[in-house]
């Protein structure tokens, strides 16, 4: 009865072959009518400068949902296809496989039928796999093609943290004693508890796309939270001796000082995965329940996108195009921390790194390596400020000079010289939209007329969450939504999330930046010599054609990426 019962609830999940067998992926995506040509060619260029899989980048600029990713897969290959993330999976089925067999083969079994057993693999065609399999279940298989990303969600959900932590809370001793040494974070089933625990947080991390992970100790035990598309998620809970093994490794790894438990303290390491690079940024302090970790996980190739991949509305991008093309001035980018400043930076200067013209950084910390480009660490410690450090760089012959962020008087005084001198100069500054940066630019001592021929513009920005292409439903919008977006057509319909296992059940898959473009015009040149206030500065910027940063991010509300409640969390409206 149960075999029989799985097999109807199988039924419609796995999808016969269809006739695209030998087709290339991109002819059989436009020949379903799935992506655009201009899409294709989008995700192609990509490609060829980032090295990464085409369906992979189709998923992640979000032209192609993974159900559908996997069909075509399925079909280019001539194999069924299994949606691994709807199927009822048999979860003591797969704990009878070894987990050795699950990593190594890349392979979930799903259920067990009267006389065989329905797999999951990502390459059905392994026959080496298949006995392997078979001889562990004592039953004949049938493969089915599922993706590396269903793959991934599998084993996270198996084999991860949250069976890591129990794992270790087994074998570690009450007294929390720190984990073996070792040399590489790396999944690894002969580690110590502590350390396969962490390897696992680390896993699910990047599979989730989380940016940050923190370890919080309060006083039952430590919570473990991912950052994901800019929110806080809880994934699991563990006792204070297993993450004071962890943060012990992470601090070995780090090259930081294990026995300190107090001050706080900074590090780094490198982590392979999946093919990529991440640069880990590692921060403890000590708190009143213990010590508190936070992971940065920086993706060298997640960040090196093209302005194309910014989120800026057409008339944005050519607008910022030009601003990129002078010889010299300065171009402000803006927003409160975490709003992609430096992701704008770094797609400003791949799109102008040519080799026709000397690129010269200095930030705090180099976040990302762009080839081609000379990149300075701030190193207060030996003297190395933003100050110093821009002061050298003007004796390199800079053709173009990037400042990680303006924070002071005299930064901002040598900054504004560089772009008087016949530089271009980009920089960042913490302040709520592109009106108020310049003001701020004048609170920290700059003269007037300076600013105004310095500044060619400021850009101000945020980031929101995109709605999951697959669950998004329409609906009516309220009168609350009406009055939030403020836009003069109401719409029909508007998107609202409801979540589905593509999304991890939060309805949403991934962020956009939106943007206003203030360009320095004669007219607000003449307000900043007047030292207008901020909403001065804007009515001038939006009486010659500026988009504010809530019209833009109503315009994708409007366009169904994201909801009236992402607009409003991002833009409050008491901003």
């Amino acid at each position: 009865m149960k075999a029989t019962g799985q097999n109807q609830a199988l039924k419609g999940l796995v999808t016969p072959p269809a006739n695209g067998k030998g087709a290339r992926l991109g002819a059989l995506l436009l020949e379903q009518g799935l992506i655009t040509p201009e899409q294709l060619e989008a995700a192609l260029a990509e490609q060829r400068r980032t090295g990464d899989l085409l369906g992979r980048i189709l998923v992640e600029r979000g032209y192609v949902s993974k159900q559908a990713l996997g069909e075509a897969l399925a079909s280019q290959r001539g194999q069924a296809y299994l949606n691994l993330t709807e199927a009822p999976i048999d979860e003591e089925l797969v704990r009878s496989l070894p987990e050795w067999v699950v990593a190594q083969y890349r392979v979930v079994p799903v259920a067990r039928t009267e006389d065989e057993v329905l797999v999951g693999m990502v390459d059905p065609t392994d026959v080496e796999a298949m006995d392997v399999v078979a001889s562990q279940l004592g039953s004949r298989v049938r493969p089915a093609f599922i993706t590396e990303a269903d793959f991934d969600w599998a084993y996270s959900r198996f084999f991860g943290a949250q069976h890591r932590a129990g794992e270790a809370l087994e074998e570690l001793s009450p007294d929390g004693a720190g984990p073996r040494q070792a040399v590489a974070v790396v999944e690894a089933a002969e580690e110590a508890p502590a350390v396969r625990l962490l390897n696992s947080v680390l896993a699910d991390a990047i599979r989730a796309g989380a940016t940050d992970v923190h370890f919080e100790p309060d006083a039952e035990d430590v919570g473990v939270r991912f950052r994901v598309d800019g929110v806080l998620q809880e994934r699991l809970r563990v006792p204070h001796s297993v993450s004071g093994a962890i943060v012990s490794r992470v601090k070995v790894l780090a090259n930081m000082d294990i026995g300190e438990r107090v001050r706080p303290q900074d590090g780094r390491l490198l982590l392979s995965f999946g093919g990529r690079e991440y640069d880990v940024r590692v921060a403890t302090v000590g708190a009143a329940f213990g010590e508190r970790l936070t992971l940065r996980l920086l993706n060298t190739r997640q960040v090196l996108l093209g302005l194309d991949r910014l989120g800026l509305d057409d008339d944005q991008r050519r607008i910022l195009e030009g601003l990129l093309q002078r010889p010299h001035g300065m171009v402000l980018v803006t927003g409160p921390t975490g709003s992609g400043k430096t992701t704008t930076l770094y797609a400003a200067l791949s799109r102008i790194n040519d080799r026709t013209r000397n690129i010269m950084t200095v930030e705090d910390p180099v976040e990302y390596r762009l080839p081609g480009i000379t990149q300075i660490p701030v190193r207060e410690k030996m003297g190395i400020t933003f100050e110093a450090g821009l002061r050298s760089i003007l004796r390199h012959d800079p053709d173009v000079v990037m400042v990680g962020e303006v924070r002071d008087r005299q930064t901002a005084s040598v900054a504004v010289h560089a772009a008087l001198t016949g530089h271009l100069v980009l920089t960042t500054l913490h302040t709520n939209d592109a009106a108020s940066s310049l003001v701020r630019m004048l609170d920290l001592g700059v003269e007037p007329f300076l600013l105004a021929s310095a500044v060619v513009a400021a850009v101000g920005q945020r980031l929101v969450r995109l709605l999951c292409r697959r669950c998004k439903r329409p609906g009516p919008p309220s009168p609350e939504d009406l009055r939030a977006l403020g836009v003069p057509e109401p719409p029909a319909v508007v998107y609202r999330p409801a979540g589905c296992s593509e999304c991890g059940g939060t309805g949403y898959r991934g962020r956009t930046g939106v943007f206003e473009i203030l360009v320095v015009d004669h007219t607000v040149r003449d307000l900043v010599l007047r030292r207008s206030p901020a909403t001065a500065l804007a009515e001038a910027a939006r009486g010659a054609g500026m988009r504010t940063l809530r019209e833009s991010a109503a315009r994708k509300v409007l366009e169904g990426l994201t909801s009236v409640e992402e607009f409003r969390r991002v833009l409050p409206v008491e901003e």
